[in-house]
């Protein structure tokens, strides 16, 4: 479809969860088996782990140069989490549209409950929420991870579970079990095909040339 004159890609489909939950896993996958996805990359504050590289996984800002971004009104969202800010470059849309990719975005809830109030028109968004099967498989996710402390973790787990009462504010939600992780990303493709196949003003648009129709007799 997304190959067809009749699909102009215009999809901001904004991923989020709580930390742990698997949506850097799910998302890389997507934009593997979809060559028409492409994803933003956010900016933060907070120090590059080890093999992250700037502008790849992350563009990583100083709190002057982020706070100077916000100032500018450079962000489409932005937000505080666990003592670091992070935020989605309005040019990364841009850059996405020029490219004919639709945009997915990993951003923490904050940021996607800001996103939802935003005018993204000609865009349109999808907003998908990833959980993991259980609290305890988060739990773990997380300690396997070792990239923070005890402290750091359990204010991490603290702010899952706010995070996870959010969840009414979405579009869908797909659960990421462990070890099973093209289940969910099988689920997403599914609801980004019902998405592109969705019947709207663009697509009324598209098809009136094509059959010779002035809607403006």
């Amino acid at each position: 479809m997304a190959n067809t004159p009749l699909y102009k890609p215009d999809l901001v489909i904004v991923i989020s969860g709580p930390s742990g939950s698997g949506k850097s896993t799910v998302i890389n996958a997507l934009c593997e088996a979809d060559e028409t996805l492409i994803e933003s990359v956010s900016a933060t504050t907070r120090k590059p782990r080890r093999g992250e590289a700037d502008g790849v996984d992350y563009h990583f800002l100083s709190k002057p140069e982020f706070e100077k971004y916000v100032q500018q009104n450079r962000f489409l969202e932005w937000a505080e989490y666990g003592g670091n800010f992070y935020g989605t470059l309005k040019s990364e849309i841009v850059a996405a549209r020029e490219a004919e990719k639709d945009a997915i975005l990993e951003i923490e809830v904050k940021g996607a409950l800001q996103i939802q109030l935003q005018d993204l028109s000609p865009a349109r968004s999808l907003f998908i929420f990833i959980i993991p099967s259980s609290f305890a498989t988060l739990e773990e996710r997380l300690r396997r991870r070792k990239t923070e402390s005890e402290t750091e973790r359990n204010k991490r787990l603290a702010i899952a579970k706010s995070e996870i009462l959010e969840i009414e504010h979405f579009n869908y939600w797909i659960s990421n079990p462990e070890n099973a992780p093209q289940r969910a990303v099988q689920q997403i493709q599914t609801i980004i095909a019902a998405e592109r196949s969705r019947i709207d003003t663009q697509l009324i648009e598209t098809i009136n040339p094509l059959l010779g129709v002035d809607k403006s007799d």
